[in-house]
């Protein structure tokens, strides 16, 4: 059985137009943004039309025992080291040079690899030559809140010879992209307090509940500032990036710094955790990330801009998050993305002390 997000399956189907379901075959040749809202559990390494028919092959095998498990126990445990990862089972989905409809004769080939211990589950998407196409292409993980996007789907970037998923990689290997799924990386919490509902507005001043140490500087408050960042000595309602460093004593944690407006659409969150799962959570991807600290989080703190808008393009979502950590002695910030819309107005990541 394979644990997809704590739901755990014991069957799969391989559907032609790029993606893998757990209850039902699916036929949908008409990529959707992720989340999509609903209880169809969907892992699309390439959901767009395809064809098989003219040219191409789709392929699936599994393996309990073996050479394939011995490789993709190392490869496991290169990219999530300290999880001492021992494969017992691995399920390979492949389609080879297969068209897209209509145009047959174009090849796209690329492949699924799911795994498992038992305990811990992953899956491996790799990408080999990628026809150009004028057709969206999407890739994803989902199971309700929780789900992953390749940078580049939905985008003139997914196809043809330069693809972003043949040449980028999460785990610098180009082709590459490897993702766990038993209970997923991101923090993905909507829930919290929301900020004011104004233009280059921030939230009130929010005393934390645990002393954070960034970069030697203590402090014991926070501001979510509407256009993409942090502070923490008061409220900033800057709209224009500037390059990093900046001259001055302003602590800033900027995850998407440029204009953005929840008038129209999107709302941001916030709030803070000193026990429950959550901590639990952030302490092993902090290990993960970091093995060697023996860290263990007493208290995280979640900003979340969820499908806000550019202003003033109101329409347009863009969704990523902050999530602040520490254990007294160390402190982390995660930056976690989901879809950005297209712009044409700058902005930055990055952070400044």
């Amino acid at each position: 059985s394979f644990n997809y997000f704590g739901q755990s399956y014991s069957q799969i189907y391989v559907n032609h137009n790029g993606d893998l379901t757990f209850d039902a075959p699916w036929y949908s040749y008409t990529p959707q943004r992720f989340p999509m809202y609903g209880s169809k559990d969907v892992i699309a390494p390439f959901w767009t039309d395809l064809d098989n028919r003219g040219n191409g092959d789709i392929y699936y095998i599994q393996y309990t025992s073996g050479s394939i498990l011995q490789q993709v126990t190392q490869d496991i445990n290169r990219y999530f080291p300290a999880l001492n990862f021992q494969a017992n089972w691995v399920f390979i989905a492949t389609w080879h040079e297969v068209a897209y409809f209509p145009t047959t004769g174009t090849q796209t080939t690329f492949q699924a690899v799911l795994t498992t211990n038992g305990q811990y589950s992953f899956v491996l998407m790799n990408y080999g030559s990628i026809a150009s196409t004028s057709r969206y292409a999407g890739y994803d993980t989902i199971s309700s809140s929780h789900h992953f996007t390749i940078p580049g789907s939905f985008s003139s970037d997914a196809t043809g010879p330069n693809s972003t998923f043949s040449l980028g990689s999460n785990v610098n290997v180009p082709g590459r992209w490897a993702f766990r799924v038993d209970h997923g990386s991101l923090v993905c919490n909507f829930n919290g307090r929301k900020t004011v509902t104004e233009d280059d507005e921030s939230s009130p001043r929010i005393p934390l509940q645990q002393t954070f140490n960034y970069f030697g500087q203590f402090y014991s408050q926070i501001y979510v500032n509407d256009n993409g960042h942090l502070t923490f000595d008061a409220p900033w309602s800057s709209y224009t990036p500037q390059q990093f460093p900046m001259y001055g004593s302003t602590d800033i944690i900027a995850l998407f710094w440029t204009d953005l407006d929840n008038r129209g659409n999107g709302n941001i969150y916030y709030v803070q955790h000193t026990s429950g799962s959550l901590l639990q959570r952030v302490t092993q991807d902090i290990n993960r990330y970091f093995p060697g600290l023996n860290f263990q989080a007493n208290w995280i703190f979640i900003a979340t801009w969820h499908e806000v808008a550019y202003y003033p393009t109101s329409g347009t979502q863009t969704t990523f998050q902050a999530v602040l950590t520490t254990n007294g002695q160390y402190s982390f910030v995660l930056m976690n993305y989901g879809s950005i819309a297209s712009t044409g107005s700058n902005m930055v990541l990055a952070r400044c002390t």
